[in-house]
């Protein structure tokens, strides 16, 4: 049986300077798709349905939107964890990601909140062609030392 680690050092608002940066790579999967729907209920047919997707404007199936603003996920964690949660989100999606495109997330801590105790992070998510598919803001709460 695995012991836990009561020595992990918590990151706090001050430990985590602005400017500082992390990324993530990920090619998308079919299995991807179907996990996230299955857990969300995310059932589209542009998502789930070649025949429907192939004559709708994207002309195939696409990736859930949401799906893709979780990727940013392994960022902010890179970045604020451990010793911060999660307060809010925003994303300004851009193109479609298919299935087997790979996306590259970037964040960086643009500013900072000490008195609310709160770090934003700019997040980017570009394809494999590097096209802006996503853009958006990461809001963690994090303690003050």
């Amino acid at each position: 049986m695995k012991e836990l680690n009561l020595n992990v050092i918590e990151k706090t608002i001050e430990t985590v300077p602005l400017g500082t940066k992390a990324s993530f790579s990920k090619t998308v999967t079919e299995g991807d798709v179907i996990l996230y729907a299955g857990i969300t209920g995310s059932f589209e047919p542009v998502c789930m349905d070649e025949g429907f997707a192939s004559k709708s404007p994207a002309m195939g199936r696409v990736i859930q939107r949401m799906l893709l603003a979780t990727y940013t996920w392994p960022v902010s964690t890179m970045i604020t964890s451990p010793g911060s949660v999660t307060v809010g989100q925003q994303a300004t999606f851009y193109k479609d990601v298919k299935i087997g495109d790979t996306i590259f997330v970037t964040g960086e801590v643009m500013e900072k909140r000490e008195e609310k105790k709160l770090v934003f992070i700019h997040m980017e998510i570009h394809n494999q062609n590097h096209e802006l598919v996503m853009e958006g803001k990461v809001t963690n709460m994090m303690r003050v030392r």
